[in-house]
């Protein structure tokens, strides 16, 4: 991931072209919105927010919150940061043995985690 710095004028292009906000084209889709219904409710026009998809724009901070609180998903799930749209308050809100959970399955190896997934799917497979 590139670190962007106030000012940084020299990676500004490599931050825009690894910007591509294709979760918000996603979760747009799945949500059954239309462009034009984000824009209005969000405030920004619906060319505005193909751009960002597109990748010619980068959106402002008050843009991307405006966004995000509309779609009730976190700003990081919007560029492409996170595969994870719950925002934060979300999370915290999570009943503690849960959150537990999440903090336990992050400190194992990615060759754990993927024992668990599989241990989840297996469980969830038998269920139906």
């Amino acid at each position: 991931m590139i670190k962007l710095r106030i000012n940084d004028k020299e990676n500004y292009d490599k931050i825009k072209n690894s910007i591509k906000m294709h979760n918000l084209k996603e979760i747009i889709s799945n949500r059954g919105l239309s462009i034009v219904k984000v824009g209005v409710n969000s405030k920004i026009s619906d060319t505005t927010i193909l751009s960002y998809i597109n990748g010619s724009k980068i959106p402002s901070l008050p843009t991307l919150i405006s966004m995000a609180d509309y779609l009730s998903c976190n700003i990081d799930y919007l560029l492409d940061r996170t595969n994870n749209p719950m925002k934060v308050d979300d999370i915290s809100n999570l009943d503690p043995e849960v959150s537990q959970l999440i903090c336990n399955y992050l400190t194992l190896s990615k060759d754990n985690q993927r024992l668990v997934k599989g241990y989840i799917k297996g469980l969830i497979d038998s269920e139906k």
